[in-house]
Parts: structure tokens; C-alpha cells; sequence
């Protein structure tokens, strides 16, 4: 197994996974899974129900073990101590439902040694401040994730890690998890794992996207790279691809070329189109298509997350 890659303060790793397998029965739940979360991420974890991203989640909090390879969190494989330093929701919060939010995050400070005396700062933050004596069982849905995501920061975590939190939610219970974890992020400082299938919610707050398929980890990409990605892309078809990836990027050396097995795509420079054509063509080559698409972020999922 690989030692951990990096120890620049800067660009940490919090979470880090090497060839991470989890094998039920004959099927591979995870997959030869290495994940790399910077501290300060959002890190968006993108699959479909049942590509493995519970799992995945689950064998970083130690709630599952793995069949084989490594976890390593904030650089170090003593994970009992570094577990401690993060705060989950998994599936859905474990609540007290005939108590109040009060009432809950004292029992919960009593169960982890936390202190009661920032039970009212911790409310207020998550937005539940003013529910008074109101039982969490008739809590919305939004209501008691805000008071899940209240109850795991009890112990001042560093890193959340998130299974669904919006999933179920009404576009209102979506806005009000979607501005929490950014405020824990950007004033708190915490860095947060979150999985979901929205793309467009996900969007709206992950600095990085890892992308999980059928147990696989398909790609991680930031969301810079992906708006960069993202847009229009040109497409050429020719008598050697080959030899046309290597004019073109003799000839334009930022663009950048892909070449798959329908053809070249090109993601910048594409006011070039035309000019790159007649040299592909001076330059002996048959271009049989040349075309420029509109290439959006539903686009890129949909062909990494295949079918």
C-alpha cells in the first residue's frame, strides 16, 4: 500500500483512501476506491442509488470494515483517535422524538462529553434557536437534518461526513442545508463529504466532485476543471486521429484535445475551429466531421455515470 501522498499544510488530505475494497458476498460494494479530500472541501460524492456511496462512507467512519486496502485521515491510520474529529449523519439523523431540539442535543452532549453551555450557540447556527418545547417528531424533514447536522457538531468535528442530507427535502429544506454547510465551511472552517444524486443542488456549494459508479470511483475533478470543461467543446473526426492530436497540439499547444474512440474533442481555443480544419487537411488528413456542441454539467454526469 502507498504511504500517503502529501503533507504540505496547504493542501492537506483530511480523507484519504488507498485500493479501498468492500466485498458482500461475490459483489464489490467498493471497489479499488482511493478518494482524496483536501481540508477545506466540499467534497461531492455523485452516484446513482446503489453505486456504493453509503458504503464508501460507512467504511471511512469505521462503521463497516474494509475487505482490503487503506484509510488514512488527516495523514494518520490511528483512525479510533481521527474519528473522533468527525461529525456524520449516515442514512437518516438518530433523533429523540418526543423531545425537543434542547432536549436532544442535551442527551447527545451527555453521550459524547460535550458542553452544554453551547447548546443555545450551537442552535442558534443550525437555525433552530426559537422552536421552544416543539417535539422533534413533528419536525419537517429539513428541520430534523438541521437538528442531525446540530447533534454532530457537538464535538467541534473538523469534517462532516453526509449521506443524502437533501434528499426527500422541498426546494425550501434544500436552500436552508444547502446555506448551513456553507456557512460551516466558509466561517467554521469544517470540511464536509456529502453525497447525493442532485447535480444541480450539489453544484450550487461542492469545491470537488468524486464520482462513483457500480462501486468504482470514475473521476474526481474540481468544480473549476468541470465549469472549464463544461460550455461548448468542438469535435473532429478524421482519417488519423492520432496523427491529428499531435498537429493540433504542435500547432495550438493550450488546447486541450481528448482524443476517445468517436473522435477528437477539443475543450478551449475554439475560435480555432476553422483554421485547425484547413491544417488538418494541408496537412494530408481527411476530416469527415467537425462540429461544435454544447457540452453542459447533466452531460458530463450522465456519460461518466453510464447506464
Amino acid at each position: 500500500m502507498n504511504e500517503p501522498t502529501q503533507n504540505n499544510q496547504d493542501n492537506v488530505y483530511v480523507i484519504e483512501t488507498d485500493s479501498l475494497t468492500k466485498v458482500y458476498g461475490n459483489k464489490k460494494a467498493v471497489n479499488n476506491v482511493s478518494v482524496h479530500i483536501r481540508r477545506g472541501d466540499i467534497y461531492g460524492l455523485i452516484g446513482k442509488n446503489g453505486a456504493g456511496k453509503t458504503t464508501l462512507m460507512r467504511l471511512i467512519l469505521g462503521l463497516t470494515s474494509p475487505t482490503s486496502g487503506k484509510i488514512y485521515i488527516n495523514s494518520s491510520t490511528a483512525l479510533y483517535a481521527e474519528r473522533e474529529k468527525i461529525g456524520s449523519i449516515i442514512e437518516a439523523p438518530g433523533l429523540y422524538k418526543s423531545c425537543s431540539a434542547y432536549e436532544n442535543l442535551l442527551r447527545f452532549s451527555i453521550l459524547y462529553g460535550a458542553d452544554k453551555d453551547e447548546i443555545p450557540s450551537i442552535l442558534s447556527l443550525v437555525g433552530l434557536e426559537n422552536v421552544g418545547k416543539k417535539k422533534a417528531g413533528v419536525f419537517s424533514q429539513g428541520m430534523r437534518q438541521r437538528l442531525g447536522i446540530a447533534i454532530a457538531l457537538l464535538a467541534h468535528p473538523d469534517i462532516l461526513i453526509l449521506d443524502e442530507p437533501i434528499n426527500g427535502l422541498d426546494p425550501a429544506g434544500i436552500k436552508e442545508i444547502r446555506d448551513l454547510l456553507l456557512k460551516l465551511n466558509e466561517e467554521k472552517k469544517v470540511t464536509i463529504m456529502i453525497s447525493s444524486h442532485l447535480l444541480d443542488e450539489l453544484a450550487k456549494i461542492v469545491t470537488v466532485y468524486g464520482i462513483i459508479r457500480k462501486g468504482e470511483l470514475v473521476e474526481e475533478i474540481s468544480a473549476e476543471e468541470l465549469e472549464a470543461r463544461c460550455g461548448f467543446y468542438a469535435k473532429f473526426v478524421t482519417s488519423d486521429d492520432d496523427k491529428a492530436a499531435s498537429i493540433i497540439g504542435s500547432a495550438y499547444p493550450d488546447a486541450s484535445v481528448e482524443k476517445r474512440a468517436d473522435g477528437l474533442y477539443m475543450f478551449n481555443d475554439l475560435e480555432m475551429t476553422a483554421a485547425i480544419n484547413a491544417l488538418l487537411v494541408k496537412s494530408g488528413l481527411d476530416v469527415s466531421e467537425i462540429a461544435k456542441i454544447s457540452y453542459g454539467l447533466e452531460d458530463f454526469f450522465i456519460e461518466r455515470l453510464g447506464d
